[in-house]
């Protein structure tokens, strides 16, 4: 009987132990296919990763080609406006106002004199003149005594600023308002005051811009070039939000949408050139003509 029970120990402990190996055959051989698993996936991944890189260098060397090519377009284009542009405006007087000084104004007046305009007087309107009011006791000595009025003093400074560009001589006013850096001239009046058109760089419709109530000043300014029988452009850069460009031409005059881009520059040197030729030859916009 004690044998019995012995064989029976030992045939268990015989299965347990095959039970066993099988489990830990099994068990190494399911490993070594997880192992060779992750090595294809890592494989896999590293020459996804390998084409992308190639990829992108090839689109990077792409890019710099392309980059290459619009440089030397840009620079081709360049060269062709400025040789279009080149002595067009021969025989133009301007007179340039500016309301507020940034790169668009110089870069203007730039333009201007390259394609051969003479630029007779320049002004630039500060944003300091509509920031804080103008105190009339400031500027007394420059008025005349019917014009002491407080509420006429920003339409009088439009209206002598542009007296003394159709005069060729600053008035007392304008050199007082320049006295407190109101305003600055960066060309001198010329004395002979004979100067075919005053372009106007407005600044659209910003509140700083606004002269008295709901009237601004470059709408004084334009006025007050009319009632002089003097002739206005109104130019605006793109980057101008609420353009102004709608009520200058509803006061008639010339206008030109984009001034700091190439074709903004070409309508420009066109309006100026049909001025330059007389009342038959008006330019008349795309827009305008719509």
């Amino acid at each position: 009987m004690l044998h019995m029970k012995y064989y029976i120990i030992l045939l268990i402990g015989i299965f347990l132990s095959l039970g066993l190996g099988i489990l830990i055959g099994v068990t190494l051989e399911n490993k070594d296919v997880l192992e060779k698993q992750q090595i294809l996936i890592t494989r896999q991944i590293e020459s996804e990763f390998s084409a992308l890189r190639k990829e992108a260098d090839m689109l990077k060397t792409s890019l710099e080609a392309i980059e290459k090519e619009k440089e030397q377009a840009d620079s081709m284009c360049n060269y062709l406006f400025s040789r279009l542009t080149e002595n067009r405006l021969m025989g133009i007087s301007i007179s340039m106002i500016c309301m507020g000084a940034d790169d668009a104004c110089y870069e203007l007046e730039e333009f201007l004199r390259l394609a051969g305009a003479s630029i007779e007087s320049g002004i630039i309107i500060w944003p300091e003149l509509f920031r804080r009011r103008v105190d009339v006791t400031a500027v007394s000595e420059a008025f005349n005594e019917e014009t002491k009025e407080p509420d006429r003093l920003y339409g009088l400074i439009a209206e002598e600023l542009v007296f003394s560009i159709a005069d060729g001589c600053a008035t007392p006013l304008m050199n007082r308002i320049e006295e407190m850096h109101l305003i600055s001239i960066i060309n001198d009046f010329t004395e002979s005051g004979g100067i075919d058109v005053i372009v106007l760089l407005g600044n659209g419709r910003d509140n700083e811009s606004q002269m008295n109530g709901d009237q601004y000043f470059d709408i004084a300014l334009i006025q007050a070039a009319n009632s002089l029988g003097l002739q206005v452009i109104a130019v605006e850069p793109a980057s101008i939000g609420r353009s102004a460009i709608p009520e200058y031409r509803n006061m008639g005059i010339f206008t030109v949408k984009n001034i700091d881009t190439i074709p903004g520059k070409l309508e420009l040197i066109a309006v100026l050139e049909s001025i330059q030729a007389g009342p038959e030859s008006q330019y008349i916009s795309d827009e305008e003509a719509s």
